[in-house]
C-alpha cells in the first residue's frame, strides 16, 4: 500500500517554509471538512454529493502522493456516476489513512 507523503507538497512550495506551512495548514483544515461532507453524502445517499466529495478529495490524495490512490479515486467517482460503488471501501481505506497522516503533521 502506498505511504501519503509531503514530497508534492514541497514541490509546489519551492521549499519555502512559509508557502510549505501554509499548503499543510489548508491541508489540515479542509480534508476533515471533505470527508465528513463525504460520509454525510453517503448516508443521505445524495450520489450527486458523493461524486462532487470523491472529486474533492481525489486531489487532495493526489497532493499527498499517493498515485494509486489517485486513480483508484478516479475510478471510484466514474463508478459512482454510473450508480455503483465497487470501490467504496477501497477508497474509505485511502481517505482513513491520508486523514492519519495529516493528523501528524
Amino acid at each position: 500500500m502506498e505511504l501519503p507523503n509531503i514530497e508534492y507538497i514541497i514541490k509546489l512550495s519551492g521549499n519555502d517554509e512559509s508557502v510549505k506551512d501554509k499548503l499543510i495548514s489548508v491541508l489540515k483544515y479542509e480534508l476533515p471538512l471533505e470527508i465528513t461532507a463525504y460520509y454525510n453524502s453517503i448516508l443521505l445517499n445524495d450520489n450527486n454529493q458523493t461524486i462532487f466529495c470523491v472529486h474533492k478529495l481525489k486531489h487532495k490524495i493526489g497532493i499527498l502522493g499517493l498515485d494509486k490512490g489517485y486513480y483508484i479515486a478516479e475510478e471510484y467517482e466514474n463508478q459512482l456516476k454510473e450508480n455503483t460503488n465497487k470501490m467504496q471501501n477501497t477508497f474509505e481505506k485511502i481517505i482513513i489513512s491520508i486523514q492519519n497522516f495529516v493528523d501528524f503533521l
